[in-house]
């Protein structure tokens, strides 16, 4: 948009478009992206209402660190960037600088804190199933956490946070697409092992082939991250050697703004009645994934009443075999009334 032209129409523009600035563009996508993530925040508080985890704690988390992350870019923005630098000052330059830094560290805490959410969501729902996956689960929520915190870290060594946007920047903080390039491989390998188990365990509960794949599909929406952060590694790798970084940097915003939106949006998917049905589970109350076993420990039961029972006189054996048999009976009962919870 020509700046003219504003001028001449008499119409006001709170932040034009030109072919030098773009913070216009950058000003939508952030408020759009908070906007998103807040209905989606309102939707989960609704649809969980009273029964609260420490998913939801973690996403509360989130959402916080996300309205920080967006101020830091209002900051930014009020003070160049999205603009070339040779049209703002070097107290811009420095000020932009600081703000890009601080939205890039809280994004990653905020990318983070989602991941966490969905793996304490799938933790939730694993309950006391027997096995490896909860300790797998419980391995990649730290995994997830030790990345947030050693990604911050590792963007914050070495570089003066007032020179990140400057002429200078490749000298004054170095190696910047090698640190993001780690960054992002972490993170996409965490979302693949945390879709893979989510597709192991669907696999292994018995349920419809149907309701397996609406499960699978829930947790899929997390999937386009993995596209996301691609994208984003590569215009992050455009901005140092750009004789304008202030402006080169926006595309990279631009995605950051996206893949924080979209990864608070996917995390809250999975919580939706219609997928959690397919685990027909309460909240904070799993049912058994495994019926099998929930026989086995019955069948176990009864053969110890009758080893305990052989010692006694016929006649307590007569008093005791009705007993057992009611038991065995509710046990059956109550294995067909899981088996059909199940199925539904």
């Amino acid at each position: 948009m020509d700046p003219e032209t504003s001028d001449n129409d008499g119409s006001y523009r709170f932040s034009p478009v030109t072919y030098n600035d773009h913070a216009g563009q950058l000003w939508i996508v952030t408020i759009l992206s908070l906007i998103y993530s807040t209905l989606v925040a309102l939707a989960r508080l609704y649809i969980k209402y009273h029964k609260f985890g420490f998913d939801d704690i973690f996403f509360a988390l989130a959402i916080i660190f996300h309205l920080a992350q967006s101020i830091a870019v209002f900051v930014g923005l009020s003070n160049g960037l999205g603009k070339f630098n040779s049209i703002t000052t070097l107290e811009q330059w420095a000020t932009s600088s600081k703000s890009t830094l601080a939205a890039g560290i809280l994004c990653l805490l905020t990318l983070s804190l989602a991941k966490c959410s969905v793996l304490a969501l799938i933790q939730r729902i694993i309950g006391s199933k027997p096995g490896k996956s909860g300790p797998v689960c419980i391995g990649l929520m730290v995994i997830t956490v030790v990345w947030g915190v050693g990604s911050c870290l590792a963007w914050l060594v070495n570089c003066r946070a007032d020179s990140l946007l400057t002429l200078d920047n490749v000298k004054q903080c170095p190696h910047q697409n090698t640190r993001w390039a780690v960054i992002t491989a972490m993170d996409i390998l965490t979302e693949i092992l945390t879709w893979l188990l989510v597709l192991q365990l669907s696999w292994s509960v018995n349920i419809s082939y149907i309701r397996k794949c609406q499960v699978v599909m829930a947790f899929s929406f997390r999937i386009p991250l993995i596209a996301l952060s691609a994208v984003h590694l590569a215009y992050t790798a455009t901005y140092p050697a750009s004789l304008e970084p202030q402006f080169a940097v926006t595309k990279a915003l631009l995605c950051q703004q996206i893949m924080v939106a979209w990864s608070l949006i996917s995390a809250t998917v999975p919580n939706l009645k219609n997928f959690l049905k397919s685990f027909s589970m309460g909240m904070g109350f799993p049912a058994s994934f495994n019926l099998s076993i929930s026989r086995s420990s019955n069948v176990y039961a009864l053969q110890s009443l009758r080893n305990n029972s052989s010692g006694v006189t016929s006649s307590a054996a007569m008093a005791t075999a009705p007993t057992a048999q009611l038991e065995a009976g509710r046990g059956l009962n109550s294995n067909n009334d899981i088996k059909g919870h199940w199925q539904q």
